[in-house]
């Protein structure tokens, strides 16, 4: 197999990081988790969790196809805008971890929502500049990327939702 066919496969080290993103994920979803959750409660828990796992993968996904395996033309811009919509995540994970006292909730809340929201404005601005602002010819260069840029882009465009499970996770 060439360097071009083993581009879009998923790899071991794709695995890895899709292991640390759920833990991440499993850190922001514990402080959600209640006893006592309905049917509809615990299918929004697999939902969020699902999401924040695919997104906090991002990152580590980033550092192990760009320093460890370097396929060739890597990153794409979903590539690096995944790697941006996950570290929000990856940041308020380590911040949870430390013990910081009192402080730790506020510290955690600003950081999670103000690197969402900066996150998201990025990943608007660039989806914008990449999709509609160019000619057709050069948005269908895109999106026939890499699988981790397509994930990427579909993760950009619904930043939405990173708001929103942001709240969801900050109660």
């Amino acid at each position: 197999m060439d360097s071009r066919e083993q581009r879009g496969r998923f790899t071991v080290l794709d695995g890895a990081a899709l292991v640390m993103g759920s833990a991440i994920a499993s850190l922001h979803v514990l402080r959600v988790m209640r006893g006592g959750l309905s049917i509809a409660g615990w299918a929004m828990m697999v939902l969020t969790f699902t999401w924040l796992a695919v997104t906090a993968t991002g990152p580590f996904l980033y550092v192990a196809r760009r320093y460890i395996r370097r396929p060739p033309g890597y990153p794409a811009i979903g590539d690096r805008l995944w790697a941006l919509l996950g570290l929000p995540w990856l940041l308020t994970a380590v911040l949870q971890s430390l013990s910081l006292g009192d402080r730790r909730d506020a510290l955690v809340s600003i950081t999670l929502m103000g690197g969402l929201a900066v996150a998201s404005l990025i990943a608007v601005v660039e989806v914008w500049s990449t999709w509609v602002m160019v000619a057709p010819e050069q948005a269908e260069e895109v999106e026939g990327g890499p699988w981790t840029s397509r994930v990427g882009l579909i993760l950009a465009i619904a930043w939405p939702i990173q708001c929103g499970l942001g709240m969801v996770v900050l109660g």
